[in-house]
């Protein structure tokens, strides 16, 4: 039986994480950082790692508010020495790898303004002080952690500075940068606040102590606290923090990482380095004093970040032993089965426990499977019918383990079945309803009632499975409340006599049939008559019910259910009509019925002043140029009706007067826009009467005003925003003349913060705008003098900071190997580098030296540039509006080395099968050879199509080679993306073999007669011979083939000693041969032989001796086979057989046996074709007659009787001929 210490701490779950930083520990079952294992030879005993912690992916964050609490004093750690305005620090580096939206970073730099950033480009730089949008937005500095951001300025007099330090060990360490009283610009308020990043579980705390209200004459007055991507579309900000004016104080939050779980990988090793484990619990069989360590690895944002801890395990053969107990043991029993759901709770330790062990100081535990017994665990706690078997694990208190079997056989008593039901009774909604629950539970009952001893009745669910019996209720309920629908419910506890039970629910609805009693009918003509259909009302009688809807005259035939009617003629001129209306009710009670006077009232549809109305809405002006323009529908109210009674009007687009369908509905009937004649509907409504009017709208566009957008742009040199702008300047480019009807001054020209306001011409601005803000869009309204018509556009300021050209370095390839390197330097990858913030408007202006910067001659090709010779360094200018620069930076080059391919030169055979330079050659076969699989490769006729990267062969494992055309090498270009290495170069040498071109003549043979094929190729030099015969297979590798009698294609494949080889397929064919059409025999002893053929034709009977003629006489009696073949020829055609006739005249039928029969033999000649022989007496009568295909034999007789002696005549029929002659009878003794 197998030992072992069991993990009697994690009963839960086999991973404990804790939810606060702390280095894991290693240890023993009992918790213990050193154990001793005293259980005997093959002892094992756990060991668990604890404190889990756990961290999370910065794929996204959630923010929530915290406890006030800061990391450290604000004042406290490295100062930063801040004593400038709007500036960044210089690089800080991390004590520890930091992950933030999927990135990891090491250094970071900090803005003045009350932020960080990753984008450690930055350093030393200008940061603006100027919240533009809210976050996330491409506006706001990238990759940063706002903690406040806001305008803020430190000075060398004042207090304030920035401080930045580490707290606490690894992995739980804090990175604390703490902004203490740094003054608000233009305010003398100082705010006070920290930016705490956490390493391991990266998350961020930002904690404020007090951020007062910026004053009146503060600059900018947003602030914000958040976090956002290097990408400008992600961020998090928590609510009334997001770029707007707030004061806080003593505040925190904390941006907590959302993604995905990272699940550690967890590794145990013994003192050897050997892996013994890879879960958070393991089993650990020392056979000496051992160390043991567990790692768990956590791999965040692409890097590995480690933990471990380790154990001690001092070991000893004797001292411990494992729990004795009962084992295996059977445990039977039987109890209920309740709610028949197999399965209940059990008490294991007090039931099955004692037959295992009765020492009070061990743990027992239960376990469905022996694996699952060995591994510990908190066990299972119910317990299922049948027969099967657990596993108990006993520990003792030295923590060693045995583990017992218990033969389980558990028998449910008879369990009750029962279903829910649901009853529907009918009554008059007052009424006290009386139940008996005693009527109702038998139908539930699936088990025969017959087995039930005891049944209870609850109101909730809860008292019946107790049972509460306090909460029971009688059978006999009196439902009392009032309505036309009231629903009760009951739970029905069924008891057997074993004393189980299972609880099911009764659901009682009391339902009222009602109906509403008055109903209005749509007159849609307007003539004091409708026909209703008036199954149309059921919905509205119904109201959902469960019930059948009948209409009827009078209240008689209602209630009688008789003369039901289904339409009804309404006639206004006697004022409402009343009809009867029976609801039908299935019930449990007894169907029931109730019938209902219905009011039927003819409701006038609505009377229009015109329903067909032509509005001519004349010369209208396309405002803004959009080719639409809206229109006020309702102004047409008062010419469809002129009434005073009050109407709903709604619009529609579509109308079928045929159904009275309206659709496409108008939303907005105010500002309907049209850009052509349009018809538009108008349905009128009172109620659900309704009339239709139709509106013909009829215009024409004025000429419109034609505008484009209009962009100024200005260079704050002095990056504190603040300029001035004149709107006037965007007029010229705004409003072209020969694109406009007016010229420019009779264009009145106003300018609107808004686009609305600038819409309605109202609230007009100066043209003079002073903005701090590096983008700002104002609205120009240019509206024509003459025809009143407008159109508006943005005016957008553009404030530009000179952007800051930076020191960048970039690898260079000679990528096309024509030995100097050339680079496309407005590459992204390059540019991004070169400037310290990106944006579109950058333009890059690049120099060779100094000089050149001076003499402004800029590098011509930029995207190819390529120099002679290559230049180490050279300069960028970076530029975002003409003028606007600073001063220009250097590039530095570093030189790529070439790709390390294993071999840089091939030579590639191919046998030229046609002999005629030209081949299909797959020049890829030698990628394996040259580097690994990820490589790229280009393929290239001449060095010069490399270098020109033209005439790329496209299908480099199908290259179509010709040297008459092509030169016998490919060079080759080698790349691999990502390795980080240049293009290197391989050629390819090519060399066509001469193949051993051969053609055979097709050959001849007499059928059924073999030929031997042994063409003479040894001019090719063969090596190798190979025929194959018409099925393609290999019949022979000599020489020659022989015996060869079949006809069809055959095959031969010679190798010469070049290896190439070359197949030539040749045909076999049988020679012509004339065929024996027919024979006819011409007497008894001559034939003559009918044959065609192409040819001249000799004929034979033996082979051997041959004749022109074709005809035989004298023919020996007995078979003739007859032989034909072309006279040039020495081919048999095929023979046929012949019958040379003589036969026997004279019989003696006197029973001597000599000559008593006559016969002829030999018919099988003619092959199962019968003859015929007939013999007739002088007189012409006919005494024998014989059919056969092998012979004729007579005795002398004519039924039986012998004939007297006398001449008798015979006709043989034969398949070539007709023989006659005559028979001597002798009949004499």
């Amino acid at each position: 039986m197998r030992n072992l210490i069991v993990l009697i701490t994690l009963i839960y779950s086999q991973f404990l994480y804790s939810q606060t930083c702390s280095n894991v520990t290693a240890t023993d079952i009992f918790g213990n950082t050193s154990t001793q294992l005293s259980c005997g030879t093959g002892a094992c005993i756990g060991l668990t790692v604890n404190n889990i912690p756990a961290t999370f992916l910065t794929t996204s964050y959630q923010v929530e508010p915290q406890n006030y609490a800061p990391a450290i004093p604000f004042n406290q750690g490295t100062p930063l020495n801040a004593d400038t305005d709007d500036t960044f620090s210089d690089i800080i580096p991390l004590p520890f790898n930091f992950c933030f939206y999927g990135e990891t970073y090491d250094k970071l730099v900090v803005s003045t303004n009350g932020f960080i950033t990753f984008d450690t480009k930055q350093a030393g730089l200008a940061s603006n002080p100027n919240i533009l949008e809210a976050n996330p937005s491409a506006l706001l500095p990238k990759n940063s952690i706002f903690g406040v951001m806001q305008d803020l300025i430190f000075s060398k007099t004042g207090e304030g500075d920035i401080y930045y330090s580490v707290m606490g060990t690894a992995p739980c360490r804090k990175f604390v940068i703490s902004f203490y009283k740094a003054r608000i610009t233009g305010c003398t308020d100082t705010s006070t606040f920290q930016i705490v990043l956490s390493e391991f579980s990266n998350e961020i705390d930002v904690i404020v102590e007090n951020k007062p209200l910026p004053c009146g004459t503060a600059k900018f007055k947003e602030s914000l606290i958040g976090i956002m991507n290097a990408e400008g579309n992600d961020g998090l900000s928590p609510s009334g923090r997001n770029a707007v004016v707030w004061q806080s104080g003593n505040e925190g939050w904390k941006f907590r990482p959302a993604g995905a779980e990272v699940q550690p990988n967890i590794v145990w090793k013994n003192s050897s380095g050997q892996i013994v484990g890879n879960t958070a619990t393991i089993d650990a069989c020392p056979t000496k004093n051992e160390k043991y360590t567990v790692t768990l690895d956590y791999l965040v944002c692409t890097k590995s970040f480690t933990m471990s801890d380790d154990i001690d395990v001092t070991y000893g053969q004797s001292g411990g032993s494992a729990p004795v107990i009962n084992s295996p043991v059977s445990f039977s029993y039987t109890l209920c089965d309740n709610n028949a759901d197999n399965t209940e709770l059990f008490n294991w330790n007090t039931m099955v426990t004692p037959l295992i062990t009765t020492d009070p100081t061990v743990n027992v535990r239960y376990y469905n499977t022996l694996s699952a017994a060995e591994q510990g665990g908190a066990g299972i706690s119910n317990i299922k019918g049948g027969r099967y078997t657990v596993y108990a694990r006993v520990t003792n208190q030295s923590g060693c383990y045995t583990i017992g079997i218990i033969n389980m056989n558990i028998t449910f008593l008879e369990k009750i079945e029962a279903t829910d039901i649901k009853k529907l009774y009918c009554f008059d909604g007052k009424e006290d309803f009386a139940v008996d629950l005693n009527t109702l539970y038998p139908e539930m009952l699936i088990t025969p009632i017959s087995k039930i001893t005891k049944v209870s009745f609850y109101v909730t669910q809860t008292d019946a499975t107790i049972p509460n019996e306090a909460a029971s209720v009688p059978p006999n309920q009196i439902l009392t409340k009032d309505g036309n629908l009231v629903v009760y419910t009951y739970f029905v506890r069924f008891e057997n006599a074993d004393g189980c039970f299972t609880v099911k629910k009764i659901t009682i609805e009391l339902r009222n049939p009602f109906t509403a009693s008055n109903q209005n009918i749509c007159d849609f003509r307007n003539d004091g008559v409708e026909n209703v259909i008036l199954n149309s009302l059921n919905s509205a009688v119904a109201a959902g019910q469960p019930v059948k809807v009948s209409y009827f005259p009078d209240p008689a035939l209602a209630n009688a259910n008789t003369g039901a009617i289904t339409t009804y003629q309404l006639d206004n001129s006697s004022g409402s009509s009343v009809i009867y209306v029976r609801l039908d009710m299935a019930a449990d009670n007894g169907n029931c019925f109730r019938v209902y006077p219905v009011s039927l009232t003819l409701v006038a549809s609505p009377i229009l002043t015109k329903d067909f109305l032509a509005a001519d809405l004349g010369l209208m002006c396309d405002n803004n140029n959009d080719g639409s323009e809206p229109v006020d529908l309702t102004q047409f109210q008062k010419e469809i009706y002129s009434g005073t009674e009050q109407f709903n009007y709604t619009y529609y687009q579509s109308y079928n007067s045929n159904t009275g369908v309206l659709g496409n509905r108008i939303a907005d009937p105010k500002a309907f826009k049209i850009s052509q004649d349009t018809d538009v509907y108008v349905r009128v409504a009172k109620g659900a009467c309704f009339a239709v009017a139709k509106i013909a709208l009829n215009f024409s566009f004025l000429p419109a005003v034609i505008l484009q957008s209009g962009i100024i742009s200005k260079c704050d040199k002095g990056y504190d925003y603040g300029e001035t702008y004149d709107l006037n300047d965007a007029i010229e480019k705004m409003y072209l003349p020969t694109q406009n009807t007016d010229v420019i001054t009779d264009i009145e020209i106003t300018y609107h913060a808004t686009q609305e306001d600038a819409n309605e011409g109202v609230l007009k601005i100066n043209n003079l705008q002073t903005t701090y803000y590096n983008t700002v869009t104002y609205w120009a309204r240019f509206q024509s003098k003459n025809s009143q018509c407008f159109s508006v556009a943005p005016i957008v300021l553009k404030t530009y900071f000179p952007p800051k050209a930076i020191p960048s370095t970039i690898k260079v390839c000679d990528s096309n190997i024509d030995g100097t390197p050339e680079v496309n330097l407005l590459l992204p990858e390059f540019t991004e580098n070169m400037v310290s913030e990106t944006a579109p408007e950058n333009n890059f202006r690049f120099y060779l030296t100094l000089a050149d910067v001076a003499a402004d001659r800029p590098i011509q090709d930029p995207e190819r540039f390529s120099h002679k010779p290559f230049p180490s360094r050279i300069y960028v200018l970076v530029e975002n509006i003409a003028g606007c620069f600073t001063l220009p930076s250097t590039i530095d080059f570093i030189l790529g080395t070439a790709l390390s391919v294993d071999n840089d030169t091939f030579t590639l055979e191919q046998c030229d099968d046609a002999n005629d330079g030209k081949e299909t050659i797959d020049i890829t076969q030698f990628q394996d050879q040259i580097y690994k699989p990820t490589a790229i490769y280009s393929y290239y006729p001449t060095l010069n199509d490399l270098n020109a990267d033209t005439n790329k062969i496209t299908t480099p494992s199908a290259y179509q080679y010709d040297n008459r055309l092509h030169p016998p090498v490919i060079f080759v270009k080698v790349e691999e993306t990502g390795s980080g290495a240049c293009p290197a170069l391989v050629k390819i040498n090519i060399r066509l073999k001469k193949a051993p071109v051969f053609e055979l003549e097709d050959y001849y043979f007499c059928p059924g007669v073999g030929i031997r094929i042994e063409p003479d190729l040894s001019f090719l030099d063969p090596r190798e011979y190979i025929w194959k015969n018409p099925a393609g297979e290999i019949i022979s590798k000599e020489k020659y083939i022989d015996n060869i009698k079949t006809e069809g294609i055959y095959s031969l494949t010679i190798q010469s000693g070049n290896t190439c080889s070359h197949t030539d397929y040749f045909e076999v064919k049988p020679y012509e041969l004339p065929v024996i059409t027919q024979l006819i025999g011409l007497s008894f002893t001559s034939y003559q032989v009918i044959a065609t053929g192409s040819r001249k034709i000799v004929y034979s009977i033996d082979g051997t001796n041959w004749q022109d003629s074709n005809v035989f006489e004298n023919l020996p009696p007995g078979l003739v086979t007859f032989y034909v073949r072309y006279e040039d020829s020495e081919c048999l055609g095929d023979s046929k057989d012949g019958l040379s006739v003589k036969v026997m005249n004279v019989i003696t039928p006197n029973e001597d046996n000599l000559n008593d029969r006559w016969s002829f033999r030999n018919l099988d000649v003619f092959k199962n074709v019968p003859s015929n022989l007939k013999i007739y007496d002088r007189n012409g009568v006919l005494v024998y007659e014989q059919e056969s295909t092998e012979s004729f034999i007579w005795d002398g007789k004519f039924n039986g009787r012998s004939l007297p002696t006398a001449s008798y005549w015979y006709i043989m029929v034969l398949p070539d001929r007709t023989v006659t002659g005559w028979i001597l009878l002798k009949n004499r003794n």
